[in-house]
């Protein structure tokens, strides 16, 4: 479980950063808090010959809100910055709530917004010792042609399992990647390719450098719920982000839902936003919207637990978070709260 030899690297700007990246492409990763790429390292799953260490660019880490053009947050940003900050817990609280269902406080204090939303997918066939991956064929996400979770699988199936990305996606965030000489902003669903071998669309010479949400999103409510075997570590076996804005006192405005762990990526689902939009919430219709995500969901036997059992939390969830979501919400008109 050692690490294996590497050159570690210490930009002291983005631009010194994308000129390494630059440089040595596909033989470097980028390590901020380094809580995932460490472990894999561990396990023999990367071997990169450079680090690239952006936790010393301050231009990465900081939160900005403008009442007009939202709210924008570096890729560098803590996610214990993220549970305390007080424009974030007072007009995007799901975003904090989030970040508090991560792992544990002093993981919390050492991952960021951008690894976390760039984590690497996960399988119990994959994520394992060296050691213990040589007594079966090599999967199609260490280069071989065996899927061990699916007989006969034809690709990885690996589960996404951020737990930022749904109730960021359910904000209708967007995000900003560099690399040398030009930028690109796309929204955050665009991040992820859906496939478990390589779920993100990254190229090896950019970096997610920031976090954009949209100002609209301030007048909005929401919830994230998260199945997992223990309060603290443990990634979701389900996650479900709700978010949901009120037209007067009764109706619904807008409304939008996010699934993590039952698939290779995050999932939106957009069906469920057309349920409940301009509508009254009422039992029948959250159960359609739960449905809808029921619908979508497709987990797979990878993650430690049963894919039927995750299936129907999904409805479980679903359900709450859209509750929880409505009765948090406040009435606004007119482009302002109320």
């Amino acid at each position: 479980m050692r690490l294996p030899k590497f050159e570690h690297l210490q930009p002291e700007s983005l631009e010194e950063a994308l000129e390494l990246l630059a440089e040595y492409g596909e033989q470097a990763k980028v390590i901020a808090g380094g809580t995932e790429l460490l472990v894999s390292m561990k396990h023999g799953l990367l071997a990169p010959s450079f680090l690239v260490n952006l936790k010393e660019i301050p231009e990465l880490n900081f939160i900005a809100y403008d009442g007009e053009k939202g709210l924008r947050i570096g890729a560098l940003t803590k996610l214990a910055t993220l549970i305390t900050s007080p424009v974030i817990r007072e007009s995007f609280a799901i975003l904090s709530r989030a970040a508090s269902l991560v792992a544990a406080p002093p993981l919390q204090q050492m991952g960021t917004l951008a690894g976390n939303l760039c984590l690497d997918t996960r399988c119990l066939y994959y994520n394992q010792s060296r050691f213990w991956r040589q007594a079966r064929p090599r999967c199609y996400k260490t280069g071989g042609d065996t899927c061990h979770v699916v007989k006969g699988g034809k690709s990885c199936l690996a589960a996404y399992q951020g737990d930022l990305a749904p109730a960021l996606m359910a904000l209708g965030a967007s995000v900003k990647i560099a690399k040398k000489g030009t930028e690109r902003i796309v929204p955050l669903a665009d991040l992820y390719t859906g496939k478990g071998g390589r779920p993100l669309t990254l190229q090896a010479d950019e970096v997610l450098v920031e976090v954009q949400i949209p100002a609209a999103a301030a007048r909005c409510s929401g919830d994230y719920q998260k199945l997992r075997y223990r309060g603290a570590m443990d990634f979701p076996l389900v996650g479900v982000a709700a978010v949901v804005s009120r037209d007067g006192l009764d109706t619904i405005a807008e409304a939008s839902l996010a699934l993590t762990a039952v698939s290779m990526a995050p999932i939106l689902v957009e069906e469920a936003g057309k349920f409940l939009q301009g509508q009254q919430l009422t039992d029948e219709l959250v159960a359609q919207a739960a449905g809808a995500a029921y619908e979508v969901a497709h987990p797979v036997n990878n993650i430690g637990s049963n894919p039927s059992y995750r299936r129907k939390m999904v409805r479980v969830l679903t359900k709450r978070a859209i509750r929880n979501a409505w009765e948090g919400s406040e009435p606004w008109r007119n482009g302002s709260s109320s």
